[in-house]
């Protein structure tokens, strides 16, 4: 669901350093919020736009990795006029260190990318080696909300989090929409309309 190169993008982002922001500075009231939430790979913006509207009391930062779906994400954001979500542009491993002294109560990865061949693994966001990276992330009641539709990622996720520092507090290999507390991005939109199961794990950090 990547979309064509948007040659927009790039000079929106530049253009509102307010919203996109390319390096967190700790001291910014937005991250002071105990309520702060992180979605990695926000895609278009629909979940993350439609969870602030829902939670106004609530902070919300969006890394979306592809350009030109930034700037659709940034936006939508921007045309929301949601005060609670700031956008970053950029690989999740790259700006990590830029997040490292933030805490999150909860981290959102929905519809990450499975990568399916085995010398990938590796790269899977719920492979453990990612999981131990999220858990310094959280706060120390910090959840881990999963969502996809890849019953293989879906298995592997159930294999590795035995070895991770969560626990699993959900598991539902066919989520029934909750509507009232969630927000479908456009891939679940998308997954739902041909048929497919989303299945959804939520995680809460070891204690």
């Amino acid at each position: 669901m990547r979309g064509r190169f948007k040659k927009w993008a790039s000079p929106f982002l530049e253009e509102h350093p307010e919203l996109v922001l390319k390096e967190i500075d700790p001291k910014d009231p937005f991250f002071s919020n105990q309520k702060l939430h992180l979605e990695v790979g926000s895609g278009k913006g629909d979940f993350v736009i439609g969870m602030a509207k829902k939670h106004p009391d609530t902070h919300f930062l969006a890394i979306e990795r592809d350009l030109s779906i930034a700037g659709i994400l940034a936006k939508k954001v921007f045309q929301s006029e949601c005060p609670n979500i700031r956008v970053m542009h950029g690989d999740f491993d790259v700006l990590y260190p830029e997040l490292e002294n933030l805490r999150f109560q909860t981290i959102h990865l929905n519809f990450s990318d499975p990568w399916p061949k085995k010398r990938h693994e590796k790269r899977r966001l719920t492979h453990v080696k990612r999981l131990e990276g999220f858990s310094k992330l959280l706060t120390l009641d910090g959840e881990l909300h999963i969502k996809t539709d890849n019953d293989s990622l879906y298995a592997f996720s159930l294999e590795q989090i035995p070895l991770s520092p969560f626990e699993m507090i959900l598991n539902e290999e066919n989520y029934i929409f909750d509507e009232e507390n969630d927000v479908m991005s456009e891939y679940e939109k998308n997954f739902r309309s041909t048929g497919k199961s989303i299945h959804r794990i939520f995680l809460r950090k070891k204690q």
